[in-house]
């Protein structure tokens, strides 16, 4: 599909945004996960969750980059499906590129992502980092597919707590994949810019389960 020239966003800049007039979610138990995009009208907003018919989402993983990927991939594949309880989130692991929803690679993100891309980067920890890039066409209408998630090892291979590090990086990026496009504010959720913690918390949770109960503003398409 043709589409018109799109525009690099820088996530700091989309979060300095945000302001009064976006109204954040009502329960205690959820922060805000919508990308918050400014507009010449003011504050815009843009919420994606999959649809049942692209289920399950295909995840490719480059296993020559680092080699705990794949694995770690599957692990956090397992840890986001274990929160919905009637399976509104699934993936599987597959071996072709080409077919691919997701691709996930060992290596840096790229200095300047495609021109149509959003990207929502982790701070960078001494052991790790990682950032998902998001192709939003202008009028945020569409996602263009695939997803690419870069998860980047920083340290040597007997660093011990690279592979802690590269965990819940893979938890915290695939979160980003899912459907949760902001930050948490707290640094006890995995979806904090900087992650402290390992797995989901109740509030990682109760907002991942939210995000699916509510109609999506943006369609993913190409795959």
């Amino acid at each position: 599909m043709s589409l018109s020239p799109r525009v690099t966003i820088a996530f700091a800049a989309l979060a300095a945004a945000a302001c009064g007039d976006i109204a954040s979610p009502v329960r205690d138990d959820l922060y805000e996960w919508r990308l918050i995009v400014p507009s010449a009208a003011g504050n815009d907003t843009v919420h994606f969750h999959w649809d049942r018919a692209d289920l399950p989402v295909r995840i490719w993983v480059a296993g020559d980059d680092v080699e705990a990927l794949p694995s770690l991939m599957q692990r956090a594949i397992d840890t986001w499906e274990s929160v919905y309880l009637y399976r509104e989130f699934q993936a599987e692991l597959v071996s072709d590129s080409n077919t691919a929803h997701v691709i996930v690679r060992g290596v840096p993100a790229p200095s300047k992502a495609v021109s149509s891309a959003i990207r929502l980067p982790s701070a960078l920890a001494p052991e790790c980092g990682g950032a998902t890039d998001l192709d939003v066409s202008p009028d945020l209408s569409q996602l263009t597919l695939p997803i690419r998630i870069f998860i980047n090892p920083q340290a040597t291979p007997d660093t011990p707590t690279l592979a802690d590090c590269l965990a819940l990086t893979s938890i915290h990026e695939l979160g980003h994949a899912l459907g949760i496009f902001a930050h948490s504010p707290n640094d006890t959720d995995i979806m904090f810019a900087d992650p402290q913690v390992d797995l989901p918390s109740r509030f990682d949770r109760a907002t991942a389960e939210a995000l699916y109960h509510l109609p999506p503003t943006i369609a993913a398409v190409g795959r």
